[in-house]
């Protein structure tokens, strides 16, 4: 069947429930595709899957992303700053530890996966040259995720078409940004996707991280589309199966996420049975608003690392994604601020790691104390401004008994 026929059967059920197309996968890992290479990833499935219940030495594999971004004429949606604050997100989700993971249900703590694996921007372009990790692309086509060229290509994946062709997919995780209409994102199981230069992810500018465009469109806001595509792109079918019909007999594959009979929307609350058994609708793979989507489980992990060991051998790359400072000083005196105005935060985003955990608090000009966080993980950190009113702030980040001071002001 054509992908943009595709596109429109499975948009109709969603338009009638009155939902974006949180994304719009039918498929998983499928033996037609290489059988020796499924064979082989059924055998280390099954292997991984035992290997989950022995207590194992950890090792973080690290992937390098390029973050394609393809848009109109002097429209820039997506910024440096929005690309680390989203793959801080992403990086928090597979780690474990995103946002959500305090809503958990408890009967669901004991499954919740770490994933060990790290997303980075890319440090060197496939000449060897240093890169951003980032590019940007002007085109003239409205809605260039959606329209396709000669054989059915997708126009956003190619330069003669009007968008940008991707990088060496067997290095690199290409991820365009590029406007896509009513949804969401979309990403190529392993294996699977209909040329080559098609193998990555696409989503839509305003559902790409959690600041800028993106920061301001409601139940999709705060960076988990990614989450949810990149799990697609590693193998893993949303947690109900394949289709959007309402029924206990399809199944995602996945042997501790509970049977559910369709996608949940919006944010439900305390238990939801549907298949005799509570429904993990926190789950990632769900079409759950990014305010209840929380985790992974054990058994999906196993299948997103047995898929990149099959299907992209070549793609985790040596050391971490930034380097690694112990020294809070001169951390601090590196640091890049920026105002999001779209968003009315403040985002502090550094190009090193410092692993400890600093206090960021603001105050105002008079001293009283208008902010207070911490943080703990990522390379980025926002600063929730809305209910500030203009003027001069100081903000203040504290590590032990260190710690520095800056002014910024509010417009």
């Amino acid at each position: 069947m054509p992908k943009m026929l595709l596109l429109v059967l499975f948009l109709i059920p969603m338009c009638i429930a009155g939902q974006d197309m949180r994304c719009p996968a039918v498929h998983g890992i499928s033996p037609h595709q290489s059988p020796s290479d499924y064979a082989r990833f059924q055998a280390l499935l099954s292997f991984k899957l035992k290997e989950n219940h022995n207590i194992r030495p950890r090792t973080i594999n690290y992937f390098p992303v390029v973050i394609h971004v393809v848009a109109r004429e002097g429209d820039i949606p997506v910024t440096e700053a929005q690309v680390l604050n989203q793959l801080d997100v992403m990086n928090a989700d597979f780690a474990g530890r995103g946002q959500n993971i305090p809503k958990l249900l408890p009967e669901f703590l004991s499954i919740a996966g770490q994933a060990d694996m790290q997303f980075c921007l890319a440090k060197t372009d496939p000449e060897g040259n240093p890169t951003s990790g980032i590019t940007y692309t002007e085109t003239d086509i409205d809605n260039i995720a959606l329209q396709t060229g000669p054989e059915g290509r997708i126009a956003i994946h190619y330069d003669q078409l009007g968008g940008k062709t991707g990088w060496d997919p067997s290095r690199y995780i290409n991820i365009w940004i590029g406007a896509y209409g009513d949804i969401l994102g979309s990403a190529s199981f392993p294996g699977s996707a209909p040329f080559p230069e098609e193998t990555g992810i696409v989503i839509d500018p305003k559902y790409f991280g959690s600041i800028g465009e993106a920061g301001n469109s409601g139940n999709f806001g705060r960076g988990h589309t990614l989450t949810h595509e990149m799990g697609h792109y590693f193998g893993l079918k949303h947690i109900w199966g394949e289709g959007l019909e309402i029924n206990c007999e399809d199944s995602d594959d996945i042997p501790d996420t509970p049977n559910a009979a369709g996608p949940y929307y919006g944010c439900p609350e305390g238990e939801q049975i549907t298949c005799e058994t509570s429904d993990m609708y926190q789950n990632f793979m769900d079409f759950s608003d990014d305010r209840c989507l929380a985790a992974f489980t054990n058994d999906q992990v196993a299948f997103m690392q047995t898929a990149q060991e099959v299907y992209y051998p070549d793609l985790p790359v040596d050391g971490s994604c930034a380097p690694t400072t112990d020294t809070f000083e001169s951390w601090f005196h590196n640091l890049s601020w920026s105002h999001d105005a779209a968003s009315d935060t403040y985002i502090i985003y550094s190009d090193e790691v410092f692993n400890a955990t600093r206090d960021i608090s603001v105050f105002s000009a008079d001293g009283r104390l208008a902010y207070q966080g911490e943080w703990s993980f990522g390379q980025s950190y926002l600063v929730n401004l809305k209910n500030l009113a203009a003027g001069v702030y100081f903000l203040r980040i504290d590590q032990d008994e260190q710690y520095f001071v800056r002014s910024i002001v509010i417009y």
